[in-house]
């Protein structure tokens, strides 16, 4: 059977006939995409991406990322970071003496004391000190003991419970030279100090 001339070849004219694609323009090269649509690209240049999409830089190198994201770069450690970076220390001071408790542990506890300036107060508070002691009657910053030289000296900041050496008070923000094994409590936390010059 026949049909109408539009009709002709798509099963006695049930279905229409496809149109005709498009010609290329002058100077054009056409290609399909994953649709079948007939596309054309410049002569001589990449065809578009399949499916749509930006054309891509085929040869081209990749474009530089803004000027922004390069602020505060350090060749040398990546991007630019407050403090050391991991893996540095601060820098080593030179060993003063130590102060030496049992009253917690019959064992002993110690911990180092410096050249310059100390902090002691209570630990674990989220308080940087030199000093941290687990005992509930030491300030979060309580006191303080400066190493100049072979001296030590021992400062009160204002603690709630007291300084005290030698079973002494030292009163509030009171200073002390210390010596030797002398005998030092922070509240109710006692502990004997070494000084290492007075042992050279």
């Amino acid at each position: 059977m026949g049909g109408p001339p539009g009709f002709q070849g798509f099963d006695g004219g049930q279905y229409p006939a496809p149109p005709p694609p498009f010609p290329p323009p002058p100077g054009g090269d056409p290609h399909h995409d994953q649709f079948g649509a007939t596309a054309f690209a410049p002569q001589g240049g990449p065809p578009p991406p399949m499916g749509g999409g930006a054309p891509q830089n085929f040869g081209q190198p990749a474009p530089m990322p803004p000027t922004n994201m390069m602020q505060g770069f350090d060749a040398g450690r990546g991007p630019s970071q407050a403090g050391p970076a991991p893996g540095e220390k601060k820098a080593r001071r030179a060993l003063a003496g130590f102060l030496v408790s049992f009253q917690d542990d019959p064992l002993g506890k110690h911990w180092p004391l410096y050249q310059g300036r100390n902090l002691i107060g209570r630990a674990e508070t989220g308080q940087e000190v030199d000093v941290p002691i687990g005992h509930g009657t030491t300030s979060t910053n309580h006191a303080t003991i400066e190493a100049e030289g072979g001296r030590l000296t021992l400062s009160d900041l204002g603690s709630t419970n007291g300084t005290f050496h030698n079973e002494e008070a030292i009163g509030f923000q009171g200073r002390r030279e210390l010596r030797d094994g002398d005998k030092i409590r922070f509240g109710g936390f006692s502990v004997i100090v070494i000084n290492v010059a007075a042992r050279a």
